[in-house]
């Protein structure tokens, strides 16, 4: 990996962290400010204050974001662009038609609402614990564009998985399989 890429890396980790850490933070400051006493079970060194929610907010953003670059990572072949990104838009080379890449949907369990509206094709993907993402795959001639999004514009850390279902859709345009 070349210096200016590990920067690019470094800078978006960095900067996942301290939005995740700001969301976190109003939750973990009223678990924190509202114990009352001293931590229990030989945390007596803990005390409630302000300086332990940030602490904790940050730990928890800088665990999760690690993890969530760690699972960005392991799926390999995304654009420097969509690094991190929840809301993935890829553009594919194909031969396939919309009305093929249609039923491929739907004959996988993990898309519903699958259906041809015009020059488009909509799906969700189902998600554990959470909405469905939204899918919606336009055709312009052989080349086709792929945008998978998360349920809520504000849901920035998804681990992998829209980039997972866009590499997924292009694989069977490419090769048809």
């Amino acid at each position: 990996m070349n210096l200016s890429k590990f920067l690019f890396k470094f800078v978006i980790i960095c900067s996942y962290i301290l939005r995740l850490g700001l969301v976190v933070l109003p939750v973990v400051t009223v678990g924190v400010l509202a114990k009352e006493g001293g931590w229990k079970y030989g945390f007596t060194f803990i005390q409630n204050n302000m300086s332990v929610a940030i602490f904790i907010s940050f730990a928890l953003a800088f665990l999760i974001s690690l993890y969530h670059a760690v699972s960005f990572e392991e799926i390999e072949g995304a654009p420097d662009e969509n690094f991190m990104k929840a809301d993935q838009l890829v553009s594919v080379e194909g031969d396939c038609s919309l009305p093929i890449l249609e039923e491929f949907l739907n004959a996988d369990t993990k898309y519903k609402d699958v259906r041809l509206v015009g020059a488009s094709l909509l799906a969700r993907r189902k998600v554990h614990l959470l909405n469905a993402d939204k899918i919606e795959i336009t055709a312009n001639g052989n080349v086709y564009a792929i945008h998978s999004k998360p349920f809520a514009s504000w849901w920035f850390i998804d681990f992998g998985r829209n980039f997972k279902s866009v590499k997924g859709i292009a694989t069977f345009i490419k090769l048809g399989k």
